[in-house]
């Protein structure tokens, strides 16, 4: 064929795909912003802000990627017409490459923003300061890992042998895995704690027989104060090894106490005592009765159990609480004429006399005598 036939040839190719590629990109910029317009009066009849950020985001990545759909339908669409470009096979995979590599770019930097907002908004939405705090810190260690993801799918798909490089990661993450034990296990357990939130700084905990408010929490160990005074620094494995009841968080304590009245107490008395009880603890705010039963006939006492509540997690004041009940008690046991039981014995002797020592009470000899004593 004459050199003028083929240049008119290719002439005409390169037309008619720089034609469809413009009308390609003409149905994508339309469909995009129809699309646009259609996602965001969707998402906009909901009042979080979350739905509209991610919309946008995946919006502005697949607008790109259809554009690049388009270039690479030119592309092979060029190189079927024209031979000379197909007889090039390099420059058809250093092209389609360059294609692979701006749409993993693209939807790495998709899953990067995508992930790293849900976790923030979800953080938010809970009100986790620290954890924002936290997560701010570890967002370039995340976007790392998926950038390396990203590019291992890459060189896979451009034919690299990944046998030998899964092989050598392979080994590196074992020597440094060795290497860094203690410091990526110090490193967890903080993750742990930020994360999990067992516990907050100033907050009182109990471990392993211990209570202590905590006042520092670092990546290898934390510090803390025990109610004596002394400070206490453990490592973060060690405690978060032990069972921790934390008491700073409580939305109200439960206090549950027992008193005991003598046997001699009447009846009358005996049924008055758990009103007279509920009567004490209302008027001793912030308390919020519960419960009061006779509950059993112990050794020495007629046994009652009573149970109120004190909003809130601070000791100092359930003491405070408790203390004035036990004084309201003590007052109103006083004005009822009851009293408190106290552990005793009583011997009953049969058929005998009194010991010197105890005066007469006028029984006679064969009636049963009856001695208490206190223990």
């Amino acid at each position: 064929m004459p050199m003028g036939g083929i240049n008119n040839t290719a002439a005409l190719a390169i037309l008619s795909t720089l034609g469809g590629m413009a009308l390609g990109a003409f149905v994508v910029w339309l469909a995009s912003r129809l699309l646009k317009r259609w996602v965001m009066r969707l998402v906009g009849r909901t009042s979080s802000r979350t739905d509209d950020l991610l919309a946008s985001l995946v919006l502005s990545t697949i607008t790109p990627l259809a554009y690049l759909g388009v270039a690479v339908w030119g592309w092979q669409s060029l190189v079927s017409e024209l031979q000379a470009l197909a007889a090039g096979a390099w420059l058809d995979r250093v092209v389609e490459g360059a294609f692979q590599l701006v749409a993993i770019v693209l939807v790495v930097r998709l899953v990067n923003s995508s992930l790293l907002l849900l976790l923030d908004r979800s953080l938010r939405r809970f009100g986790k300061d620290r954890q924002i705090a936290t997560l701010q810190s570890l967002a370039p260690m995340i976007r790392t890992l998926f950038w390396l993801l990203g590019g291992l799918v890459f060189l896979q798909n451009q034919g690299v042998e990944m046998g030998a490089i899964y092989a050598s990661l392979a080994g590196a993450g074992i020597g440094i895995g060795l290497a860094l034990k203690g410091p990526v296990s110090n490193f967890i357990n903080y993750l742990t704690i930020l994360l999990d939130q067992p516990f907050e700084i100033g907050q009182v905990i109990q471990f392993g027989g211990h209570w202590a408010s905590v006042e520092r929490v670092g990546i290898r160990s934390s510090s803390l104060r025990s109610l004596d005074g002394e400070r206490i620094v453990i490592s973060n494995e060690d405690l978060l090894s032990q069972t921790i009841r934390n008491f700073g968080d409580l939305p109200r304590r439960r206090l549950v106490h027992h008193i005991g009245v003598e046997y001699q107490t009447s009846l009358e008395k005996v049924r008055r005592i758990p009103a007279l009880l509920q009567q004490v603890v209302e008027q001793v705010p912030p308390a919020e009765f519960d419960r009061c039963h006779f509950v059993r006939f112990a050794d020495s006492a007629l046994e009652f159990e009573f149970v109120y509540f004190v909003p809130g997690g601070d000791y100092v004041l359930a003491l405070n609480v408790q203390q004035e009940v036990n004084y309201q008690i003590m007052e109103k046991f006083l004005g009822e004429a009851i009293a408190f039981a106290y552990p005793t014995q009583t011997l009953f002797l049969e058929g005998g006399s009194l010991p010197p020592a105890m005066p007469s009470t006028g029984s006679s000899a064969d009636s049963p005598q009856v001695i208490s004593s206190k223990t």
